[in-house]
C-alpha cells in the first residue's frame, strides 16, 4: 500500500496547496514563492512514484528511498491541514490579524521553507534512480467511468460445487454415527472455494430444518480456545460476552448448546496441536445427539488431528467449469464471446489460473470489460512472469491489485486493520476511507459518500470483497474479505498499518493505523511505545464488544490527549461516562465514534472545536440527554449516527447550518410552546436546508404547536431527495396537533419504507387518502403501522406496485383495510406484497366496506359463499401472513402462495370448519399446498384442520388451543401430512390424551408438549403401543410441565430412534420404566424440576449411547445420583458428561 498511500497522500496535499484558505494565508504572511516552489517539488516527486512502485520490491535502496518519502509528506500535510482548520474557525479573525501576520507568516515561511529543503533532497535523490514517467500507466490508473450497472457475480455465482455440496449433506444429514461430537473437515488449497462451499451448505434448507442451532466461527491463525467459545456464543445469541473467566464462559457455552443438535463450522482452522483441539472438543460434548462439526482447512495434518472419519478433499474445478466460471467473470454478456482471439487469449489465461475459483474470478473481474490489447498484454507481461505452481495464487491476486488505481489500492489495503472474517458494514468502511482522504470525488458535482460507493462497488467488482448481504431495500450492507485477500492486505499495507495485540512489538515509529486485535477490559493501559507515535493518524477497535467494559478514566484521557494527528478515533464501548474536553484539540479528527458508551449523558462543548470532523457516531448511547449547544459549528459534519439514542430531549438550535450532512437518523423536535419549555430548541425548519441527509430519518414530534401545518411545511421533507426510509413518531405531540402535523410532513416519492407510530388522528392525510398514494409514494416497499389507536381510515395500500411488507400494529379504531369498498377497488391487488402482518385491530370486519358501509362485502353464511369467495382478488405473492388478536375479522382476500401462517385470536368465522371447508375448497385455496409452517394460537373453536392441501407442511403448532381434547378431533387432517417434521402442543387445557391420529405422522423429527395441564399419556386406548411405534424418525421428544402424567406412555419404547429426551415440570411423574433401556439410540436426557421423581431404573446401565445426562431440582433424585456414594451412581457411571444440580442457579 505504501506507494499508493504516497500518491494519494502526495495529491491531497497539493489539492490542500490549492485550496481557498492556504491561499489567503500565503498572501497575508507573504510565502506565496516558497509554496509555489514546494509545489513544484511534490509535483516532480509524483510523477515518478509510479515507477518507483513497480521496481522497489527489487531493490533495497528504492524501498529506502520510499520509506524517506513517505514520512516527509506525512509531516508535510499536517500544518497545511491546520491552516485549513484554522480558517474556519471564529479565532481566525484573530488568526489573521495584522499584529499577529508577521509572526505567524515568518513561523510558516520557515516551516515551509523546510519541507521545501527536505522534499528536495529527496527528490535529487530519486533522480539516481532514472524514474520514468509513466504517463500512460497513469492514465490507464486513472477512474475509469463505465456504461453499463456493475455484477455481483462474485458473490451469487457459484459453479462446480454441486457435487461437493450433495457429498458434505450427506454427511452433514447421516444420524448413524456413534461420535457425539461428529468432525467433517474439508480440505484444500487456497482459493478453491472451501468457505463458499461451508456457506452453502450451512444456508440450505435442509440443513436449517435439521439442526437446532447453527453456529459460525471464523478460527484463522490463532487456536484460542477461549474466543473461539466466545464465539460460538455470540453465534448462537448474537451477544458477545463480556469480562468473563473461562469457568463461567464453559458454563455459558453449556447453557447454549446443551442437549441441542447443532452444526457448528470451524472455518479456516491452521492449529496443529491435537491437545488444544482436543480441550475444545471437550467442551462441545453436550451438544444434543446428532451435532456436527464442519471445518475448512488448508492442511491435511490439522484435518487428520480433528476428523473423526475420512476428510473431504476439495478438488479444482475442471477445465469447463473453470472457462465457464471466467465467461462469467470477463465478458459483458456473462458468456463466450463472439471474438474468437479474445476466446482464444482467455482460454491461455485461465490456464495459467490453475482451475482455482479465486484466482479465475480476480483475473476474470481485473479483465472484465477490456479490450483485446489489455488482454494481450496481461498474458505476455504480468501474468507470463508467474510460475505454474500451487503457490501462484497469490502473485494473481497481487497481479489484480497492482492494476488497482492508488486510491483503490488504498482503500483495500486499509481492510488489513481489520480481523479475518470479519463483517464489514459498507457505510461505516466507506466513511473510514472518507475520513482518512482516500476518496476523491471525479466531478465537482459528486459526493464523496458517491465516490466511495464507487470504490467499494469497483472493489467488488473485482472480487475483492464477498459474502455481500442486503438490507430490507435490497441496498448493499456489509462484506467480508477473503482470508488470501486478507493476508494480500496485510502484506500491502506493511508496517503503516498494524493490528496489535498485548505482544506491541510490531508497532514502530512509522506506524500510522493502529486497530486493537482483541477485546480492551477496564485493565488494560496504553503501551508506553504508543505514547511516541506522533504520528498515528487511526486508532480503531473492530473486536470491542459493545456492552459491559468500564475502561479506566485515565485511559481514555490518554487517548484523547496523547494523539494529536489522529484522524480517526474509536472509543465504542469502552463505558466512557465522561468525554474528556482534550477532545476538541484533535484538529485533523475526521471521524470520531463514541458508540455503545450507555453512560454518557452529556459531551463536552470542545467537540464542537473539531472543524473537520465528518462523522459522530453517538448510536447506543442511551443515556444521552443533549447534544453540545455549539455543534452547529461542525460545518464539516457529514453523519450524525443518533440510533437508539431515545433519551434525547431536543436538537440544538441551529442544526439547520450543518448542510454538509448526509446522515442524520434522528430528529428530536422539542418545541418551545410545548411541554419541556426548553430554549435553543431546533425547530423542523431547521430541517429545511439538509437536503442532503439520505438513509433513514426518525423525527420525534413534542409538545404543542403554534402553526402545526404551516410548521411542518417548513421541514421541506418533500425535497429531501435521497431519504429512502421516513420514521415519524408522534409520541410526546400534543393529540390536537397530529392531523396538521402529518399533513405537512409529506415526504419526497423516492421513499422506500415508511413507519407511523402514535398517530392520533382519525384519518391520513389528504396525499395518502384514496388514490393518491401510489401517485405521491409510488416506491414504498415497506409500511409499519404502529399505535395508531384512534385512526378510522386507512389509505388503499393496495395499489401500491412495490409495496412488499405491510405491518399494522394497534390500531383498534380500524374496521375496514379499504374504506374504497370492493365495487371501487382497482384492478391492481397487492402485486408485490409478500409480507402481511395485522395485530391488536380489535374492531377490524373485513377487508371492504360495502356500499351502504354496513355490512361486510360477503357473508360467509349464505349459499353463494363460495361464488362469491372465487370472485374476490388475492394476494398474488403474499408467503407471509399473521392474524393476531383480530378477534371481529370475518373476511379476509385469499392468499393461495402463503408458506407461513399464523392466526391468534380472529373470529369464529374465519376459522370455524365450515369456513375453512369453503376456503380449501376454492381453486385459489386458503391452506395451500405451499404451506410449510401453520401457527394456531388462542382460537376456542379450532378444532379440525382441512383433509388436504397441507402436503408440505413440516411446522405445526398448535397453542392454547382449548377446545382439543385429543387428536381425533383435528380430522382426517391428520392422515394427510407427509411432511411434518415438527408439532407442538402449548397450553391446550383440555388436551387428555393423544390418541386417535399420533399414528400418521410418520415423517416426524420433533415433538414438543408444553403445559397441558389435562394430559395422562396413558395407553389405554393404544392396542399395543401402536401410535407411538408408527413415529420411526422422532429424534427429539420435549415434555414439559404435564402435571397428571405419572409416567411415560408404554408406547415409547418403541420408537428407538430417539436421541433426545426432555422431561421438565412433571410433578405427577414417580418412576421412570426400566424399559427405558430399549432406547438404545438416546445420547442426550434431561431431566428438571420433577418433585417426586424417587429413582433411577436399573435400564440406564443399557443406555450405551447416552453422552449427557442433566438432572436439575429433582430433590429426592439429586441425592442418589452424587458421585460416588449415591444409590443410583453406578446405574449412571457409565455416561461421558453428568450434571446434577439442586437448583438451575447451582454448578454443574
Amino acid at each position: 500500500m505504501a506507494e499508493a498511500v504516497l500518491f494519494n497522500i502526495a495529491q491531497q496535499l497539493l489539492n490542500n496547496m490549492s485550496s481557498a484558505a492556504i491561499e489567503e494565508a500565503a498572501t497575508a504572511w507573504g510565502y506565496k514563492t516558497q509554496l509555489a516552489k514546494l509545489n513544484n517539488t511534490i509535483n516532480t516527486i509524483k510523477d515518478v512514484l509510479l515507477d518507483a512502485e513497480q521496481r522497489q520490491p527489487n531493490s533495497h535502496a528504492i524501498q529506502g528511498w520510499l520509506q524517506r518519502l513517505r514520512v516527509a509528506v506525512y509531516d508535510a500535510d499536517d500544518p497545511f491541514d491546520e491552516i485549513t482548520s484554522l480558517n474556519t474557525r471564529k479565532e481566525a479573525c484573530l488568526f489573521f490579524s495584522k499584529i499577529n501576520q508577521l509572526h505567524v507568516g515568518s513561523i510558516m515561511g520557515r516551516k515551509i521553507n523546510n519541507m521545501r529543503e527536505i522534499l528536495d533532497g529527496i527528490a535529487n535523490d530519486g533522480g539516481n534512480f532514472g524514474f520514468r514517467l509513466l504517463v500512460d500507466e497513469e492514465r490507464v490508473m486513472g477512474r475509469r467511468k463505465r456504461e453499463q450497472s456493475y455484477s455481483f457475480g462474485c458473490e451469487e455465482d457459484i459453479v462446480g460445487r454441486d457435487s461437493d455440496k450433495v457429498a458434505i449433506l450427506e454427511m452433514l444429514l447421516n444420524d448413524d454415527v456413534e461420535e457425539s461430537v461428529y468432525v467433517i473437515p474439508v480440505v484444500g488449497i487456497g482459493g478453491l472455494g472451501k468457505t463458499t462451499l461451508a456457506q452453502l451448505v450451512y444456508n440450505d434448507e435442509k440443513v436449517e430444518s435439521h439442526f437446532e442451532l447453527q453456529l459460525w466461527v471464523c478460527v484463522s491463525d490463532v487456536f484460542d480456545i477461549r474466543v473461539i467459545v466466545e464465539k460460538i456464543i455470540t453465534s448462537a445469541t448474537c451477544v458477545k460476552p463480556c469480562d468473563l473467566d473461562m469457568e463461567q464462559l464453559q458454563r455459558q457455552l453449556r447453557n447454549v448448546i446443551g442437549g441441542k443438535r447443532y452444526l457448528l463450522v470451524l472455518d479456516d482452522v491452521w492449529n496443529e496441536d491435537r491437545e488444544e483441539w482436543l480441550k475444545l472438543r471437550a467442551l462441545l460434548f453436550c451438544g444434543g445427539p446428532g451435532s456436527k462439526v464442519l471445518v475448512t482447512t488448508r492442511s491435511r495434518q490439522v484435518a487428520g488431528i480433528m476428523a473423526t472419519g475420512s476428510c473431504y478433499d476439495l478438488r479444482h474445478l475442471s477445465e469447463a467449469e473453470s472457462w465457464f466460471l471466467f465467461c462469467k467473470m470477463a465478458f459483458e454478456s456473462g458468456q463466450e464471446d463472439k471474438d474468437l482471439k479474445l476466446v482464444e487469449l482467455g482460454k491461455q489465461i485461465v490456464k495459467k489460473c490453475a482451475n482455482v475459483p479465486l484466482a479465475i474470478r480476480t483475473v476474470g473481474g481485473l479483465l472484465y470489460a477490456r479490450d483485446e490489447r489489455r488482454w494481450l498484454a496481461f498474458k505476455d507481461n504480468e501474468l507470463a512472469k508467474i510460475r505454474e505452481t500451487e503457490n501462484s495464487i497469490m502473485p494473481i491476486l497481487k497481479l489484480s491489485y497492482n492494476h488497482l488505481q492508488p486510491s483503490l489500492k488504498h482503500c483495500f489495503a486499509y481492510c488489513a486493520l481489520f480481523p479475518k472474517d470479519y463483517v464489514l458494514e459498507k457505510d461505516r468502511l466507506i466513511s473510514l476511507w472518507i475520513a482518512e482522504g482516500f476518496v476523491v470525488p471525479s466531478c465537482e458535482r459528486q459526493s464523496l459518500e458517491d465516490a466511495g460507493e464507487e470504490c467499494f462497488t469497483d472493489l467488488v467488482q473485482k472480487c475483492f470483497f464477498q459474502d455481500l448481504t442486503k438490507d430490507a431495500l435490497g441496498d448493499i450492507k456489509s462484506c467480508k474479505i477473503h482470508d488470501l485477500m486478507h493476508d494480500l492486505a496485510l502484506k500491502e499495507a506493511g508496517g503503516e498499518s498494524v493490528i496489535f495485540t498485548s505482544d506491541v512489538r510490531n508497532v514502530s515509529e512509522n506506524t500510522h493505523h493502529l486497530s486493537a486485535g482483541f477485546n480492551l477490559t477496564s485493565l488494560w493501559e496504553i503501551p508506553s511505545c504508543f505514547l511516541e507515535l506522533n504520528r498515528l493518524r487511526t486508532f480503531l477497535l473492530p473486536e470491542q464488544a459493545t456492552l459491559g467494559t468500564r475502561i479506566r478514566k485515565s485511559v481514555s484521557e490518554q487517548l484523547t490527549s496523547n494523539f494529536r494527528r489522529l484522524r480517526v478515533l474509536d472509543l465504542h464501548g469502552l463505558g466512557i461516562e465522561n468525554l474528556s474536553n482534550s477532545i476538541g484539540d484533535l484538529i485533523h479528527l475526521r471521524y470520531l465514534d463514541i458508540s455503545f458508551n450507555s453512560h454518557i449523558k452529556a459531551l463536552p462543548n470542545s467537540v464542537s472545536r473539531l472543524q473537520n470532523l465528518q462523522v459522530l457516531i453517538l448510536s447506543k448511547c442511551y443515556r444521552l440527554r443533549k447534544l453540545p449547544t455549539d455543534i452547529k459549528r461542525l460545518v464539516n459534519l457529514r453523519c450524525l449516527d443518533l440510533d437508539d439514542c431515545d433519551a434525547l430531549t431536543h436538537m440544538p438550535a441551529g442544526m439547520g447550518r450543518l448542510t454538509a450532512l448526509r446522515k442524520l437518523n434522528k430528529f428530536v423536535v422539542g418545541n418551545n410552546s410545548g411541554a419541556f419549555n426548553l430554549k435553543g430548541c431546533a425547530q423542523l425548519r431547521d430541517l429545511s436546508s439538509l437536503n442532503n441527509i439520505s438513509g433513514d430519518l426518525q423525527i420525534l414530534l413534542q409538545g404543542k404547536w403554534k402553526y402545526a401545518l404551516s410548521e411542518a411545511k417548513e421541514a421541506n421533507l418533500c425535497n429531501k431527495l435521497h431519504l429512502s426510509e421516513l420514521v415519524i413518531d408522534f409520541f410526546e405531540a400534543n393529540c390536537m396537533y397530529h392531523e396538521p402535523l402529518f399533513e405537512g410532513l409529506q415526504p419526497n416519492s423516492n421513499i422506500k419504507s415508511l413507519a407511523i407510530t402514535y398517530y392520533a388522528g382519525q384519518s391520513f392525510p389528504s396525499w395518502a387518502r384514496l388514490d393518491k398514494l401510489n401517485t405521491f409514494l409510488p416506491n414504498l416497499v415497506d409500511i409499519n403501522i404502529r399505535n395508531c389507536n384512534r385512526c378510522k381510515c386507512l389509505p388503499s395500500f393496495s395499489q401500491l406496485l412495490c409495496l412488499k411488507r405491510l405491518h399494522i400494529t394497534y390500531a383498534h379504531s380500524v374496521e375496514y383495510m379499504d374504506n374504497a369498498g370492493l365495487h371501487l377497488s382497482p384492478s391492481v391487488f397487492f402485486p408485490s406484497l409478500e409480507e402481511l402482518i395485522l395485530d391488536r385491530m380489535g374492531n377490524l370486519r373485513g377487508w371492504w366496506r360495502q356500499a351502504d358501509g354496513n355490512h361486510d362485502v360477503i357473508d360467509v353464511t349464505t349459499a353463494s359463499y363460495q361464488q362469491d369467495i372465487e370472485a374476490l382478488p388475492c394476494f398474488p405473492r403474499l408467503s407471509k401472513l399473521q392474524l393476531r388478536n383480530c378477534a371481529k375479522l370475518r373476511m379476509m382476500p385469499l392468499f393461495p402462495h402463503v408458506e407461513e401462517l399464523k392466526l391468534v385470536n380472529v373470529d369464529e368465522d374465519l376459522s370455524l370448519r365450515k369456513a375453512v371447508e369453503n376456503f380449501t375448497a376454492a381453486p385459489r385455496s386458503l391452506l395451500s399446498s405451499r404451506l410449510k409452517t401453520l401457527e394456531i394460537d388462542n382460537i376456542d373453536h379450532f378444532i379440525s384442520l382441512p383433509k388436504e392441501h397441507l402436503k408440505n407442511l413440516s411446522t405445526l403448532g398448535l397453542w392454547q388451543c382449548s377446545k382439543l381434547v385429543d387428536l381425533s378431533g383435528l380430522g382426517e387432517g391428520l392422515r394427510n401430512l407427509p411432511s411434518l417434521s415438527t408439532l407442538t402442543f402449548f397450553h391446550c387445557d383440555q388436551l387428555t390424551s393423544l390418541c386417535g391420529g399420533l399414528q400418521h405422522l410418520t415423517s416426524l423429527q420433533e415433538l414438543l408438549i408444553r403445559k397441558c395441564k389435562e394430559l395422562i399419556m396413558l395407553d389405554e386406548e393404544e392396542e399395543n403401543g401402536m401410535p407411538w411405534k408408527a413415529l420411526r424418525m422422532l429424534r427429539c421428544l420435549r415434555l414439559r410441565y404435564i402435571p397428571k402424567m405419572v409416567a411415560l406412555p408404554q408406547g415409547l419404547q418403541h420408537v428407538t430412534s430417539l436421541r433426545f429426551l426432555e422431561i421438565v415440570g412433571c410433578d405427577g411423574l414417580t418412576t421412570l420404566p426400566d424399559w427405558i433401556s430399549c432406547l438404545s439410540l438416546l445420547q442426550w436426557l434431561s431431566i428438571r424440576e420433577c418433585s417426586k421423581l424417587m429413582e433411577l431404573p436399573e435400564g440406564f446401565v443399557h443406555l450405551s449411547k447416552l453422552k449427557e445426562l442433566e438432572i436439575t431440582a429433582c430433590p429426592r433424585l439429586t441425592r442418589r445420583c452424587r458421585r460416588p456414594q449415591g444409590e443410583d451412581w453406578l446405574k449412571i457411571q457409565h455416561i461421558p458428561s453428568i450434571i446434577v444440580r439442586e437448583s438451575h442457579r447451582d454448578n454443574a
